[in-house]
This record gives structure tokens, C-alpha cells and sequence, in this order.
């Protein structure tokens, strides 16, 4: 029974989009046919009202059960309810005026139409600072707009760092990571297991169970005891399905604990073991890859790209192909032996090109696990080949956003089994070409001889 309650709270979430889609166009239908004199007002509103106050009482209730879960702040979560409770509370109204009372005059169809709309507006977005924080609605609103708002200015960005070595450890690595796995449910308006992880002094203080982290002590750690459970376990973090830290990004989080949690402190200064420096420079470029906007879908007609930019790929070395004289898809080609591996700036001409490029072939071209999170940004890849270069199991991680992909050529890598559970994660794959690799698990995806 105690696993009930949070289960039916949740249908919060799903059901609801029903009242407010109901209550708005039945306010909105009442203001307009207050207003359209030659038009009568339709009988149907009436039961449309009681249909949204019925929607409304059950969202509440079970809003109210997934409040029960806890890990809200009280302030937020106490307006949310009872903007919740107004906006029940009017389309109830609404339906008593026109269903039993009979009032139906001009003015309070208007007064009734538009005060639904107001609650509704105002229970919406307190639903939305409990879910995302005060600010995310004005998260990127222009600074005058923002102090209108109550809100301070938006702190300047961090400067960009162009090496690892000039990297803070907390600024540019840790908390990265954090604000794009942990904080969602780990705020100040959603404090879950009364735990906030939005700073370096929030960390520190820990929540309801015990020390998130313990200075030079990853075991003692809660954080890192969550973030390292099997998946399946039930205090295994980030929860509900959630996007899980990645490999490099749970021994990173590890080996900063291990170094006693420095609040700000160059790598260099650090020194960390070779293998160690790899992960780090893993995550942090994959930090850069995943705060750029996310590349929209490729709209019908993309027009074909310029001769002039296929040409100055061409003068990098590549050898770029249409897919076809129809489709202004591209297929890159820097196949290369015994010359010079292929250099991040080339790899940053191909981002800038992402939305046509499909097919690559980086086959003996000396990519490294440390350039694959710039790999990773090009997102409509369907095919990429990456055989005979040093790449390696822990390397492959960096590259599950390409969801698209469907044929990777890794033969003659330095690839293990390791690797299988990280190719299970591409969703659309259909061939991985592994032959004279250390791996041996079966796929019906993989294969194994040319």
C-alpha cells in the first residue's frame, strides 16, 4: 500500500494537460460568445465545465499524492496547491452559475472566462518553478525583464579554457556534470532526500543521508555509492529513468572525491595519472558538446550545400560525395596511411556542416577517445567508420548521441568485450564490423569476419 500513493501521484504528470486543455477553451469560448452578440452561447459549455472541474479535482488529488513523495521545497509546493485548488475552484463556479443558478449576464461570463484563465496561467507556472526552479521561466529573459521579474542579472558565463590543463577542476568538470545529471531533482525548488548539488557548499553539507561526499573517501561517499550501483538497484542515482552518468564521468567524479573535493584548482596543479588525464579530457569536452543547441531535425527540401564549403573541405583533405543527385546528404571521406591523424580543427570544419553530414569514414585516420565527444556532435551521422585507429572500449561512450547511427566499422581496433553493452546503447544500430578485435560476445548486430 505504502508504494501506492507514489504511484498514483505520479499520473499527475500524465492527466494534467486534460483540465487545462479543457478549462482553456471552454473560458476562452465563454469570452468570445460574450462578446459576439450575434451569435447565442452554446449549450455544450455547460458540461464542458463540469468535465474541467472534474479533471481539475482529480489532477489535484493526485498532485497531492505525489507531493507526499516529498523532496519539494514547502514554500513552492504550498502556491502550486493552492493555485491548483483556485483554479478547481472556478471552473466549479463556472459550472454552478450556468447549471443550476442560471447567471448568465455579459459582464460575468467575461469576469468568470477570464479568471479561469488567470488561475490557470498562475498554476502552471508555479507548477513549472517547482519542477525547474524560480528562474526557468526567465532563465534567458533579457536583464530588464529580469529584475522586473525580481530576478538578479544572469552571471557572465565562464570563460572558455582552451587547454585541460588551464581547466577548474570544480567550475569546468564537476559541476558540469552535476547541472546536466544531478540537479534537476537536486534544486532548490526540488530538493530530493533533502540534498542540493547546485554548489560547492551544497555538496558539502549533504542531505537526510549523511555526507554526499567525504573528502579523500570515495567510499564513505553517498554520491559516489549511488552514481556506481547497478542500474536496476533502487538508490542507484540519477533516478526515474534518467539519463545515468556515463563511465568516465562517474571515475572522474571518483577520483575528484579521492583528491579531497578541491572547491578550485587547475588539472595541472592536480597532476593526474595519464589514464585519468584521458577520462577528464573525455568529459570535459563532452561538457562543451552537450551545453551547444541541439541541432534541429533536417527540415524537407534542405537545399544543397555551397560548391564553395565542399571545396574548402576538400582542401582539408577530405573527400566529400553527395549521397545523390537528389539527396544533398553528404558522404566524407579522410581515409588516410602513414600521414599526419586528423586534427581537432578539421573535426570542428565537419560540426559546422553537421546537418548534412551522414556517412564518414575516419578508417585509419588516427583518432583518438579524446577527439570522440567532437565525433559525437555530429548527430545525423548514420554510418561512421573508425577502424584501424587507437580508439578504445572506454572511448565509445563519448559517442552515444548519435542516435541515428546505424553501421560503425570498428575492425581492427583495440576494442574488447567491454565494448558490447556500450554498442547495445546505440538504439537504430544494425551492423558493427569487429573483426580483428579481442571481442567474442555474439550480437545479431555484430560482425565478426570480413
Amino acid at each position: 500500500m505504502a508504494d501506492l500513493i507514489p504511484f498514483l501521484g505520479r499520473f499527475h504528470v500524465v492527466v494534467l494537460h486534460l483540465p487545462i486543455g479543457l478549462l482553456t477553451l471552454t473560458a476562452g469560448l465563454e469570452i468570445y460568445f460574450a462578446f459576439a452578440r450575434r451569435s447565442s452561447r452554446p449549450a455544450t459549455l455547460t458540461p464542458l465545465w463540469l468535465l474541467g472541474t472534474l479533471a481539475a479535482a482529480v489532477t489535484c488529488g493526485l498532485g497531492y499524492l505525489l507531493s507526499l513523495s516529498g523532496g519539494y521545497a514547502a514554500d513552492a509546493l504550498s502556491q502550486h496547491l493552492f493555485g491548483g485548488v483556485a483554479t478547481t475552484f472556478i471552473a466549479l463556479v463556472g459550472w454552478v452559475s450556468f447549471a443550476l443558478v442560471n447567471r448568465r449576464s455579459q459582464a460575468w461570463r467575461i469576469v468568470l472566462g477570464s479568471a479561469q484563465l488567470i488561475t490557470l496561467t498562475i498554476a502552471g507556472h508555479l507548477g513549472g518553478n517547482l519542477t525547474h526552479g524560480s528562474e526557468f521561466l526567465w532563465a534567458y529573459a533579457p536583464s530588464p525583464l529580469r529584475t522586473l521579474a525580481g530576478f538578479d542579472p544572469p552571471a557572465p558565463p565562464r570563460p572558455t579554457v582552451s587547454t585541460l590543463d588551464e581547466a577548474d577542476v570544480f567550475l569546468d568538470i564537476v559541476q558540469p556534470i552535476l547541472e546536466q545529471r544531478c540537479t534537476s531533482c537536486h534544486n532548490p525548488a526540488k530538493t530530493k532526500g533533502e540534498l542540493l548539488l547546485t554548489t560547492y557548499e551544497n555538496i558539502l553539507a549533504g542531505g537526510e543521508s549523511g555526507p554526499a561526499v567525504v573528502p579523500g573517501n570515495p567510499a564513505a561517499s553517498e554520491l559516489s555509492r549511488r552514481i556506481n550501483l547497478d542500474p536496476a538497484h533502487d538508490d542507484f542515482m540519477p533516478s526515474g529513468g534518467k539519463t545515468p552518468l556515463t563511465p568516465a564521468q562517474t571515475d572522474v567524479l571518483d577520483w575528484w572525491i579521492q583528491s579531497g573535493t578541491p572547491p578550485s584548482q587547475r588539472i595541472a596543479q592536480l597532476n593526474p595519472p595519464p589514464a585519468l588525464r584521458t577520462l577528464l579530457t573525455q568529459v570535459w569536452r563532452q561538457t562543451e558538446a552537450e551545453q551547444l543547441t541541439p541541432v534541429d531535425s533536417i527540415p524537407p527540401g534542405l537545399p544543397p550545400l555551397a560548391d564553395a564549403t565542399i571545396a574548402e573541405l576538400d582542401a582539408l583533405g577530405f573527400d566529400v560525395k553527395r549521397i545523390s543527385l537528389t539527396d544533398p546528404h553528404l558522404d566524407v571521406d579522410y581515409y588516410r596511411i602513414n600521414a599526419d591523424p586528423i586534427s581537432d580543427a578539421k573535426l570542428q570544419a565537419l560540426i559546422a556542416v553537421r546537418p548534412y553530414l551522414t556517412h564518414l569514414n575516419l578508417g585509419h585516420s588516427g583518432v583518438t577517445d579524446a577527439q570522440l565527444p567532437l565525433i559525437a556532435q555530429l548527430t545525423e551521422l548514420t554510418k561512421l567508420s573508425l577502424d584501424r585507429t587507437p580508439i578504445t572500449d572506454a572511448g565509445l561512450t563519448a559517442l552515444h548521441p548519435l542516435q541515428n547511427l546505424q553501421t560503425i566499422v570498428l575492425h581492427s581496433t583495440a576494442l574488447t568485450n567491454e565494448s558490447i553493452p556500450l554498442l547495445d546503447r546505440f538504439p537504430q544500430l544494425q551492423h558493427a564490423y569487429l573483426w580483428g578485435t579481442a571481442v567474442t560476445v555474439d550480437r545479431p548486430y555484430i560482425i565478426l569476419g570480413p
